[in-house]
């Protein structure tokens, strides 16, 4: 393809280039011959350079059309396909939901894949703090995924206040649960447009608000326009740790009954996270809480810790509770805890 749009640029450029000229010496001939005034000569001239150009534009307008022809089938393919989570008709529109949430013995399968969970059941009453916590790929984030309707289970049900999931419209859903990814989500925006995706009518005196609680709000003044700079594709003017305040910042704005924390200060130095920790007990106060973590000592708080393995809940309790029964959590402790001792313990060497 760009072997043949090179040939017809050079041929495009070529002929235009050629015709000019043969215009220019077929009119000095005839002006010589007394056959054409040198008025016509240049009228003639002025109209073949106009047609030229338009034929140019003609050229330059098929070749993008053919550069961006998969490009527009694909985006017709995305708003052709049918989402894998359809809505029943007459689904139920929530207000803000208590935060009462509950998983009855829910499996799931990515299509044509094996089960990745397996008989998941607990419950989570409104404002306690539940952790989630196990190895790489134990399904935790599945789990979540699941809370959010990303997918629906394959057998089993998950219910926000008593109602089934797959009865509820999705934006009624998704606008009581706020999340913070380990990766932020940010658009090519300004601050102030990635902060108010969540809540599109708040304040500036609210968005401000929510930026000092998540230590977002002197960063941000330091930037070349405040809250009016872009931050590039997915944040990428913008360092890890700004981005994950961005992101805790647009929840603290949405506010919801249910939030869903996945490894939410991974990305923040020992001192900032001191500060945001803060901020996250603030904003986790009389909620549903769900704190996906491979770092267990931000787990210790938790009212109730899930330890998953192999898609199941291995063990369940609080965080003394599941140290003293020595089983696979007191494991995953200890393998924490002697890995941060060995750190030291090499950096003095």
């Amino acid at each position: 393809m760009l072997n043949w749009w090179a040939v017809v640029s050079v041929l495009t450029r070529a002929a235009s280039t050629v015709t000019v000229i043969a215009i220019f010496v077929l009119g000095t001939v005839l002006h010589l011959d007394g056959k054409a005034t040198v008025g016509e000569i240049v009228s003639f001239m002025g109209f073949a350079t106009l047609l030229i150009g338009k034929l140019e534009g003609a050229v330059a307008f098929v070749s993008r059309l053919v550069f961006q022809a998969p490009s527009i089938v694909k985006f017709f393919e995305v708003l052709d396909a049918r989402s894998s989570v359809p809505e029943r008709p007459g689904a139920l529109t929530l207000d803000r939901a208590i935060g009462a949430v509950e998983f009855d013995r829910v499996a799931f399968a990515y299509p044509g894949g094996t089960r990745i969970l397996t008989d998941i059941s607990f419950e989570a009453p409104p404002g306690r703090t539940l952790a989630l916590v196990g190895q790489t790929g134990a399904g935790k984030s599945t789990a979540m995924a699941l809370l959010q309707r990303l997918w629906d289970p394959v057998e089993g049900r998950i219910t926000l206040d008593g109602h089934d999931l797959r009865d509820v419209t999705l934006e009624s859903l998704r606008r009581n649960i706020g999340v913070v990814f380990q990766e932020s989500m940010l658009f090519n925006r300004t601050i102030r447009d990635n902060l108010l995706i969540g809540r599109a009518e708040a304040t500036q005196e609210e968005i401000e608000r929510a930026c000092r609680m998540a230590e977002a709000h002197d960063f941000i003044q330091r930037q070349p326009q405040g809250y009016d700079t872009m931050v590039g594709e997915r944040g990428a003017s913008l360092s890890g740790g700004q981005r994950q305040r961005l992101a805790i910042a647009r929840a603290l704005l949405k506010d919801p009954p249910v939030l869903i924390l996945d490894e939410a200060t991974s990305a923040l130095d020992a001192a900032t996270e001191a500060r945001v920790q803060k901020a996250l007990a603030a904003l986790m106060a009389g909620r549903t809480t769900f704190v996906i973590a491979h770092r267990l000592s931000t787990v210790r708080d938790a009212d109730e810790i899930l330890v998953f393995e192999g898609g199941r809940i291995a063990e369940r309790g609080s965080f003394n509770d599941l140290v003293q029964q020595g089983g696979r959590f007191a494991e995953l402790v200890r393998t924490q805890l002697t890995g941060q001792t060995a750190e030291p313990a090499q950096a003095a060497e």
